[in-house]
């Protein structure tokens, strides 16, 4: 794949990943901005909270890449532990976490804005996978040649010795489900609903995708537990606690819509 733009720009190499992952934010942000009314916010407001959303993600991400992965990092060397890798739970975590200040702050329920911002993060998302594929991270183990794709480029985050193998295209199959999630869930969204189910269902329904493509998965994911990757051990325990909620929320007669 292509990890970097082509061709350069004043002289500087452009990373894809980068780019596709702002292209995914700037397509989260455009769909919020567009269906803003149902959170009843001006623009300014909406954009206030995006902002808190985003850099909760990005320190959640970048602080749980460095927990799964410090044994990997040269200790004495803060800012290479600064310079790359992100995990998507803990931008998730993050990002609930900033966006709770955030919405309350602006006297929004919690779990209004979580439903709002569901599909966009979902959106959002299947565009940074892409990014993920041509760098070469979150690759794939061996698979047979009609299901598998090539990575040759030497600056691909591919390890050398995969180099022309054929692996399993783990970021374009998580790419391609979380878009039909994010299709699910902006129909979901065009109906009133009890607050809370749309984005419980969003994090139900990427765990399962979470869960089922780690088997796919050859790249370092920190330590396994039972034969289960960290993503995988967040994923069961998310998706039972997602499950738990929605059937209470299904059959509960009342519901505290102020959270």
């Amino acid at each position: 794949m292509y990890p970097y733009l082509l061709p350069e720009i004043f002289g500087k190499t452009i990373p894809m990943y980068g780019i596709m992952t702002a292209l995914g934010y700037l397509a989260a942000i455009l769909y919020c901005l567009h269906y803003k009314q149902r959170l009843g916010l001006k623009k300014e407001q909406l954009l206030d909270i995006i902002f808190y959303l985003i850099l909760g993600a990005l320190i959640g991400g970048k602080l749980f890449f460095m927990l799964l992965n410090w044994d990997s990092f040269n200790a004495s060397s803060l800012i290479e532990k600064l310079r790359y890798g992100f995990v998507f739970f803990g931008g998730l975590i993050g990002a609930a976490a900033a966006g709770f200040w955030a919405v309350r702050k602006n006297h929004i329920p919690f779990f209004k804005a979580a439903d709002f911002f569901a599909p966009a993060v979902a959106l959002g998302h299947s565009l940074g996978r892409l990014g993920c594929f041509f760098a070469g991270c979150c690759y794939g183990k061996e698979a047979p040649e009609a299901l598998g794709v090539h990575f040759t480029n030497p600056d691909s985050l591919v390890p050398a010795h995969l180099h022309g193998h054929t692996l399993y295209p783990v970021q374009l199959i998580e790419s391609v489900l979380v878009f039909g999630l994010f299709l699910v869930l902006n129909k979901l969204s065009q109906k009133s609903r009890k607050r809370g189910t749309l984005s419980a269902v969003y994090v139900l329904g990427y765990c399962l995708i979470r869960f089922f493509t780690e088997f796919l998965r050859a790249d370092d994911r920190g330590a396994f537990v039972a034969g289960m990757s960290p993503s995988q051990i967040i994923s069961l325990l998310l998706a039972g606690a997602m499950t738990i909620f929605l059937i209470k929320r299904t059959y509960a007669k009342k519901t505290n819509d102020n959270i």
